[in-house]
């Protein structure tokens, strides 16, 4: 009995799983080459249930100059960004950081209002972060980005916390 209860469960799952693909959208958004979600451990900056984000932080920032961190965004599966949506960005304040933000909400505001928001594909889109430093040594620029991805049946709004390393030399 216990063999046979097995057998029907691997079947369900099996039928279950041929059928996922015929549950996919026809749409523009799903598209060859469509971003998989990441597997496992994150491995990102920050994750969510169809998207992730990637910080790349400056790689020759110094003490009175404009540095820049850029969050990449990614929408996986069927999801894609949503052009509609007002992204933003609000920095935490960090000792000896000054923000060079021009959203009107304050130097420590980047939004697609003020130009710092780039969709760069379907699926892609980059939030850069500018800011100076007062002195050298390890930062942390920390904050909460206000994201949308979408797919052809709903749109997933978040806001999510997001820490990049920086070193100023």
């Amino acid at each position: 009995m216990h063999s046979l209860n097995r057998a029907i469960s691997l079947g369900l799952f099996i039928a279950t799983v041929s059928l996922l693909p015929a549950c996919s959208k026809d749409s523009s958004a799903a598209h060859e080459g469509a971003v998989t979600a990441p597997q496992g451990s994150c491995g990102h900056t920050a994750c969510g249930s169809n998207f992730f984000i990637d910080a790349v932080s400056p790689t020759d920032c110094v003490p009175g100059a404009n540095c820049q961190v850029q969050l990449s965004l990614v929408a996986t599966g069927e999801y894609h960004i949503n052009d509609d949506y007002p992204y933003k960005f609000k920095a935490d304040e960090v000792p000896q950081v000054v923000f060079q933000g021009t959203d009107p909400a304050g130097p420590n505001v980047f939004s697609k209002t003020a130009n710092n928001w780039q969709k760069t594909g379907a699926q892609k889109g980059a939030m850069n972060i500018v800011f100076q430093s007062t002195d050298k040594g390890a930062k942390s620029i920390t904050g909460t980005f206000k994201l949308s991805v979408c797919s052809e049946h709903n749109c997933q709004l978040e806001q999510t916390a997001v820490a990049a390393p920086v070193s100023v030399r």
